[in-house]
Order: C-alpha cells, then sequence, then structure tokens
C-alpha cells in the first residue's frame, strides 16, 4: 500500500522534474536560432477570459524575457508558423511550465541567467496533437551562454512599415 502511494506521489511530482517528450503527431511550423540579450523575468497574470479564471486556468505565466539582437538561422517549411525574429524584438519563454519537446534542465539553465548575458536560443514552433486538443507548442531546444555583461549596442524595436502608410483619420469630437 504504501509503494502505491509513494508511486502515486512521485507520478505527480515528476512532470514539474523532467520535460515530457514532443508529441508523435507533432508539425514544424518554424525554427529561430537567434543571437538575444537576457533582459530578466516578468510575472504575466490571468486576464480572466475564461469560466476557468483565475483559479484552475493556469494563464499566469513567469515570462524570461529576451532582446533579440541577430538571427543567425529561420526556417519555415510551410505557410503558417512564426515570422522571422527581428533585431529589437522581445523573446518571451515560460520558465514556470516545462514545454513538451524541451530538453532536461531547460528550466534550470533558464534560471540561472543573470540580466545582460549574452545568449543563443533556438526555439521552435510546433503544432501538435495533445490527445484532445491541438494546439502549438515552443520549446527551447538549445540555450548556449556566449559571455557575461551588456552589449555595446541593443538595437531599439523595429518600426512596422504598415503604420507609416496611412494618414490617421482625426476623431470627431462631440460639441456640448
Amino acid at each position: 500500500m504504501k509503494a502505491k502511494i509513494l508511486l502515486a506521489v512521485a507520478a505527480f511530482l515528476l512532470p514539474s522534474v523532467y520535460a515530457s517528450p514532443l508529441p508523435e503527431k507533432a508539425d514544424l511550423l518554424a525554427s529561430n536560432t537567434v543571437v538575444a540579450q537576457y533582459v530578466g523575468v516578468q510575472e504575466r497574470p490571468c486576464y480572466f477570459r475564461t469560466a476557468l479564471c483565475p483559479d484552475r486556468c493556469d494563464h499566469s505565466m513567469k515570462a524570461a524575457q529576451f532582446r533579440i539582437l541577430s538571427n543567425e538561422a529561420y526556417e519555415k517549411p510551410g505557410k503558417y508558423g512564426d515570422e522571422k525574429a527581428a533585431a529589437g524584438n522581445m523573446l518571451l519563454i515560460d520558465v514556470k511550465n516545462d514545454v513538451p519537446g524541451q530538453p532536461d534542465g531547460m528550466l534550470q539553465k533558464l534560471s540561472e541567467l543573470k540580466p545582460g548575458q549574452l545568449v543563443r536560443l533556438t526555439q521552435k514552433h510546433y503544432y501538435a496533437d495533445m490527445g484532445e486538443v491541438m494546439m502549438p507548442i515552443r520549446p527551447v531546444t538549445e540555450l548556449e551562454v556566449l559571455k557575461d555583461g551588456a552589449c555595446e549596442e541593443i538595437p531599439s524595436m523595429p518600426e512596422d512599415p504598415a503604420n507609416h502608410d496611412h494618414e490617421v483619420m482625426p476623431i470627431n469630437r462631440m460639441r456640448r
């Protein structure tokens, strides 16, 4: 009886320690390998969008933030998938929950980073069959610390050319 209880407790705790494998039915949509600077961790709260919020939804997340400096490799084999990560963009990675397809110890590596460190990381974008639901997953498959300290120049967020192609219509104000 004690062995069954011990196994049940171990099965409950194991998912938080060991990464789960990538599902068998997972299509690679895109892959980005970037050099980025670690900015820090941001707490992202639940936005109360479902009936399960906030107690049973698991929408809140702890996200590691990276400012992308350059994109070394990009692959998008089909029509769908993440776009090429541009210099200046922010990349957010969940450090609270393990993502299927992530190597063991990735959450530990992410938690050991210090703000300002430069890293090379590869994030893949899959569309995976998780049993009852198909959903996108974005595991970080590689993480390499390049050097400590801040880089000389951090690019700013790229401007969206779509915002400059049209004039903005003025807002009419009601007179009293």
